[in-house]
């Protein structure tokens, strides 16, 4: 048996790299049939993001592709000369190729740190695998396992606790003042690329009312569009202020576009009620004595920011647990791995053995009856065929016992050191296994 990963990813490759040798949908699907004729016999996954494009290759010994078989492949497929990617190649070979996968499922080989949308992109690129009919058992048993191994670890580690970006974490601070946002008014002050991922994550939300303020009416109204919510013109800023419960504003202004005495005015319209200010701006658009009026919460960018390094950290401290976690789980799935392929050798031996002796039985009887050999051909396979059947029914019950044997989850050995009862079946049927006798006192 053999593993092979052959890719790059954003530490490896240029974005320009990464782009040239992406597969979207439609090329995946292409890719997988490709892979398919070009090396049959094998099984295939592919993985591509924005941040990475790896082939997952595994099969026999003597039919599975290398490393550079796989890079000649991106070669041919994608129509790229070599060395446009030769310096940036990455590859991975039998159990570091479950160990790798298993880190990138479980996010630690990703750009942002115990991110979760990476084990949704393994998840689906395994089933479309499936779908294409390019990934069999060995695949099943590990890309399975990476999508258990990558929920254990965030369960364990708490990898994921905690947002890194300054939009994200203005949001879960909302989360924390608010405890719903259906009755709640949303003003959103700018309409420029941090508002847009502001607004990306305010949805999850589901705010009562969006409403969206600049300079430039035409933006406002674009972004109100986008996001489902509602324009107002930026001279009535004041009023919107008095309606809004939480207030984000990222506008470019070049000082504070809300002043003290001005929102004092605002907090006595609202009648005092609980007011969360996100300033994420640069310089602030509020003037930082705001945060000392009673029911007013205001943060600022650096205030998000040193929340996204406490939450870095957080993950951070996750790292050791996390590749401890990974390290035992790599060694099982691969010792896993071996032992499925060392019952199957041994079934196919198995069966080699008993069709041997079917047939030899069977042509001792035709040639020492006569009368045997002379009837008609339907009954002599009539013959053959019910020899076929005992045979199958004979060892029915040692082929289950074997398969049942290496499918329990813990019952992985290494491949010196296999099941019991794959060296007994080996010694009652004399498959010929000298370590056999002790592996059968064991059982008995």
């Amino acid at each position: 048996m053999r593993l092979v990963t052959v890719g790059v990813d954003h530490r490896s490759a240029p974005a320009t790299v990464r782009e040239a040798l992406a597969f979207n949908d439609d090329r995946a699907q292409g890719g997988l049939d490709a892979l398919a004729r070009t090396f049959p016999g094998n099984e295939f996954v592919i993985l591509s993001t924005c941040n990475r494009v790896e082939l997952y290759a595994g099969g026999p010994e003597d039919l599975a592709p290398g490393a550079e078989d796989l890079s000649d492949f991106l070669v041919d497929f994608h129509k790229i000369e070599p060395d446009f990617f030769a310096g940036h190649l990455v590859s991975y070979h039998d159990e570091g190729a479950v160990g790798h996968l298993f880190r990138v499922a479980a996010s630690l080989e990703s750009l942002v740190l115990g991110e979760g949308q990476i084990l949704g992109q393994v998840r689906e690129a395994y089933r479309a695998a499936v779908d294409r009919k390019a990934a069999g058992p060995v695949f099943h048993a590990v890309f399975q396992s990476a999508l258990r191994v990558g929920k254990l670890v965030r369960e364990k580690t708490g990898m994921d606790t905690g947002k890194l970006s300054v939009a994200s974490v203005a949001v879960d601070l909302a989360r924390e003042v608010f405890d719903t946002f259906t009755d709640k008014t949303v003003l959103v002050v700018g309409a420029g690329k941090m508002a847009d991922l502001t607004l990306q994550h305010l949805k999850a939300l589901n705010p009562g009312r969006i409403v969206i303020t600049n300079r430039s009416p035409e933006r406002a109204r674009a972004a109100a569009d986008r996001w489902g919510g509602v324009a107002t013109p930026f001279e009535q800023l004041g009023q919107a202020l008095v309606e809004a419960d939480l207030v984000i504003s990222t506008t470019a202004a070049a000082e504070p576009i809300v002043g003290l005495e001005q929102y004092q005015r605002v907090q006595r319209a609202r009648r005092n009620r609980l007011s969360l200010i996100l300033d994420i701006a640069i310089p602030r658009d509020f003037d930082p004595r705001i945060a000392d009026l009673d029911q007013v919460t205001l943060y600022n960018v650096d205030d998000l920011r040193a929340q996204a390094e406490q939450n870095l950290n957080r993950r951070r401290k996750g790292v050791d647990p996390a590749l401890v976690i990974i390290e035992r789980e790599t060694a099982a799935c691969y010792a896993q791995l071996r032992c499925q392929q060392a019952a199957g050798m041994l079934l196919q031996q198995l069966g080699s053995h008993a069709d041997a002796i079917r047939r030899r039985e069977l042509d001792r009887l035709f040639s020492s009856r006569p009368e045997l050999a002379a009837l008609p051909e339907a009954d002599r396979d009539a013959i053959a065929h019910m020899a076929a059947r005992l045979q199958n029914q004979f060892l029915h019950h040692p082929r289950a016992a074997v398969r049942s044997a290496v499918a329990e989850p813990g019952a992985a050995h290494d491949h010196a050191n296999p099941p019991p009862i794959l060296s007994a079946v080996r010694h009652l049927f004399g498959l010929g296994d000298a370590p056999a006798k002790n592996s059968l006192k064991k059982l008995l």
